[in-house]
């Protein structure tokens, strides 16, 4: 794995490290552990991912080297930036930068990195599907067991993931296997991107780029939800629909469709 000495994004989280180190000195254990004895982004992202997977079974050394595994050789894969392929570093890197510029309650990438635990499940899924990718399913799946049990999140493994994806607040979220969340999504808390029980085989929804889906929405069956369409909190979608949407309710009625560049809250202001 190369080490990447010129890493602005590296040297924001070490820098901000050192200052919460200095302002709270009761975590400077954790923050060294985690950021400032790391050589590099990799590195801190493997083994902050470790220490939260590991058990009494299974050290957080033995995930750490595994987690180095998947992202040395997935960045190897880097020329397919499709969803659920390429560099994970990278797409953990367009994670961080969509959380600090989606999330105002988010002050720096240290925050995210450290205690957003809808960037870190959703890290940890990333190496789930490495892991679904190489046939290596029954340890894929015990990796999906303990996000569900660490993070509250239920990701399986072989869902399909894009980058500068924000998971915020994470609580209750469920993703079925064949979904495909595309670049530039956000989800919130209690979200499902489901089946509805009546199929087999490609049964999960597609979320095309820019997709944002509101807190307990739920969206079901192999259907397509279109860029840029904004999901409100609560509703059901069983139907595809097209770019642009602004849905709500819980029968996920399409109340307008945006113009290019235009926010649904100038939308719904309007109604």
């Amino acid at each position: 794995m190369s080490l990447v000495s010129d890493d602005p994004l590296w040297e924001s989280l070490r820098q901000g490290a050192q200052e919460l180190a200095i302002k709270e000195p009761l975590l400077g254990g954790f923050l060294y552990s985690k950021i400032l004895n790391q050589p590099t982004f990799e590195r801190s992202l493997a083994f902050l991912l470790a220490t939260k997977l590991a058990t009494s079974t299974i050290l957080a050394s033995q995930w750490n080297d595994l987690i180095i595994d998947a992202i040395t050789t997935s960045a190897e894969e880097e020329q397919n930036k499709s969803p659920g392929a390429g560099s994970i570093a990278a797409a953990a890197r367009a994670d961080l930068e969509a959380i600090k510029y989606r999330d105002p309650a988010c002050p720096s990438y240290v925050h995210a990195f450290l205690f957003y635990k809808g960037f870190q499940g959703l890290q940890a899924q990333r190496v789930s599907h490495w892991l679904w990718g190489h046939k290596r399913k029954v340890l894929a799946c015990m990796v999906q067991s303990s996000i569900s049990e660490t993070f509250g999140m239920d990701l399986h493994p072989g869902a399909k993931f894009g980058r500068g994806i924000m998971i915020d607040h994470a609580t209750g979220i469920v993703v079925g296997e064949t979904a495909v969340v595309d670049d530039d999504c956000s989800l919130f808390h209690g979200v499902t991107l489901g089946g509805t029980g009546k199929e087999a085989g490609d049964r999960h929804p597609k979320l095309q780029k820019r997709v944002t889906v509101g807190a307990h929405a739920s969206v079901l069956g192999n259907i397509t939800i279109g860029h840029d369409t904004k999901i409100g909190a609560s509703a059901a979608i069983l139907h595809d629909l097209p770019p642009r949407s602004v849905v709500v309710g819980h029968k996920g009625i399409i109340i307008a469709k945006r113009r290019k560049g235009e926010k649904a809250s100038a939308i719904m202001s309007k109604l």
